[in-house]
């Protein structure tokens, strides 16, 4: 399976760059391609973080915004994916600050967004108890531990990706992902045998 990944992530890149190459250059079917290459997946990271569905669409059309007007400015140092997650994650963390919003996450519009990410959502879905009591064990994870979390389990980047994308260190991004790994194997031990 990972070789199966590894060529999926290389042929990535490589498409990848030739479209924004062509943004780049002002082409705004190439960045229609972008946009509708990873709005889903921007969408379930800010879903994720602002816990709102009506809030994180309005995230992803204002991250998408940024990198277009930006998009000049793409080094390239990282791949496309990583540049907008980090734009995503700094939009709804100013959203956040923003909106101060508080409150409790709607499981029904969080439900979709894990289950369609999850790789064998049949298995999640058999369990409702369970699944409920995952979602709202990830939403009780403090900000940091929740997105690396979330990059890492749903998103399936490396912690390399996930450090680039939340523009900490690698070494900060183990131990979140540690941490947030014990929190949820202790809020979830009445289900674990």
């Amino acid at each position: 399976m990972a070789s199966n990944t590894s060529g999926r992530e290389t042929t990535k890149k490589v498409v990848d760059a030739e479209v924004v190459g062509r943004a780049c250059g002002g082409d705004g079917d190439a960045f229609a391609i972008i946009v509708e290459t990873y709005r889903g997946r921007l969408f379930g990271l800010a879903l994720g973080i602002v816990r709102n569905r009506a809030a994180a669409e309005d995230v992803v059309q204002e991250a998408f915004i940024k990198a277009y007007k930006n998009l000049k400015r793409f080094r390239g140092d990282s791949s496309i994916y990583t540049w907008l997650y980090r734009i995503a994650v700094n939009t709804a963390h100013n959203h956040l600050r923003r909106e101060r919003r508080g409150g409790k996450v709607d499981l029904e519009e969080v439900a979709p967004v894990i289950a369609a990410n999850d790789p064998n959502p049949a298995a999640r879905a058999a369990n409702s108890e369970l699944g409920e009591a995952i979602d709202g064990a990830i939403q009780r994870l403090p900000r940091r531990q929740r997105e690396v979390f979330l990059l890492h389990y749903f998103e399936r980047m490396t912690h390399r990706e996930i450090a680039d994308v939340l523009g900490i260190t690698e070494g900060a991004v183990k131990a979140n992902f540690f941490h947030a790994i014990q929190k949820l194997k202790g809020a979830l031990k009445a289900y674990v045998t």
